[in-house]
């Protein structure tokens, strides 16, 4: 996926993480606010992360998972990261993570990533649904966008992510796309 491949007139494009991400990646793992929401809860040193993105895997069939840069298009600069991991093929469903740097949240990168990558995981991944784990009483924001963007709340695992010594609920969010009829050959 380059630049050029998402809407022109869109506000944000997504690309493949890069060498130079090594700052928007060291900002946001360290973020310890993020950690609420994550399953993140420790420091991470430029050195491991400098490691992480020299390894990521070229392909998605081959890892499961897929971390994309959120950039402006203005002036290319990184906001966020996006993610499809879990990724089925067989099943043809993916997880999704969004995270944005605090400047960048607020205007609209975050919905304007997932219809990005909604159209990368249906267009060439040829994926069914996308859905996100997210707390039902201490992600509201995140709650709303991925209401905003068209996933439906489909069940509450109770109990599911331990937060600050007790443990929260979790809303799963989920997406079905058109299916599309496969003629069988016989």
């Amino acid at each position: 996926m380059t630049p050029h491949d998402n809407h022109p007139d869109g506000s944000i494009f997504l690309r493949a993480m890069e060498p130079e991400d090594l700052e928007l990646l060291y900002t946001i793992e360290n973020d310890s606010s993020l950690w609420d929401v994550g399953t993140n809860r420790s420091f991470f040193s430029r050195y491991a992360l400098r490691r992480y993105l020299s390894e990521q895997p070229a392909d998605i069939f081959q890892s499961g998972d897929l971390r994309l840069t959120i950039c402006r298009r203005t002036d290319a600069r990184p906001v966020g990261l996006v993610d499809l991991t879990g990724f089925n093929p067989i099943d043809s469903r993916a997880e999704v993570g969004i995270a944005l740097l605090r400047e960048a949240r607020g205007h609209r990168y975050g919905t304007e990533a997932i219809a990005r990558l909604e159209e990368f995981a249906t267009g060439q991944l040829r994926l069914h649904q996308l859905y996100a784990y997210i707390s039902t009483e201490n992600n509201p924001v995140c709650r709303q966008l991925f209401l905003s963007a068209g996933y439906q709340e489909v069940a509450v695992l109770p109990d599911w992510h331990f937060l600050r010594d007790d443990y929260e609920d979790v809303s799963l969010f989920q997406k079905i796309f058109e299916k599309k009829r496969r003629k069988i050959c016989r």
